[in-house]
């Protein structure tokens, strides 16, 4: 991805925490997900190809490719934050162009963040092919003080 928007350096353990906090859920086991990266702004998240994933024609389904750019594009939104999540998904556009087979590498990178939403772009590749285009936009839920 070559487009960054300018934020200060990331916690060195931020990736780590990330894959804890995901870790026990079914999903990213039973799906075999894996966090690869992340960097200020982006994110980088693997799926491997088991049969919970494949639809009959053999590709991975093109919900678990919705699903998959949804937790990537969550996570990039999240090295704004250290890691929280304190945002929602409201709209999410995904465009199918291959028929995803093998492993699904997913990238996202934060093209807008403003206090109260962001939008996220992310392609999901298999080898050197782009099988899916998709854009995310967030609601981000500050917390409520006292005037408020």
């Amino acid at each position: 991805m070559t487009k960054r928007l300018a934020r200060g350096p990331l916690a060195p353990d931020l990736l780590e925490r990330l894959r804890a906090r995901f870790a026990d859920y079914p999903l990213i086991q039973g799906w075999q997900v894996v966090i690869d990266a992340v960097e200020p702004g982006l994110a980088r998240m693997a799926l491997g190809p088991s049969s919970l994933v494949l639809n009959l024609m053999g590709s991975v389904n093109g919900g678990v490719q919705a699903t998959l750019a949804d937790m990537v594009c969550a996570v990039a939104l999240s090295t704004a934050f250290d890691g929280a999540m304190p945002f929602a998904t409201s709209d999410l556009h995904i465009r199918y162009l291959e028929p995803a087979v093998g492993e699904v590498v997913a990238e996202a990178e934060v093209v807008r963040l403003s206090p109260r939403s962001a939008i996220i772009e992310c392609k999901l590749r298999c080898k050197d092919t782009v099988v899916a285009l998709c854009t995310t936009h967030f609601s981000i839920k500050r917390p409520r003080t006292a005037q408020s």
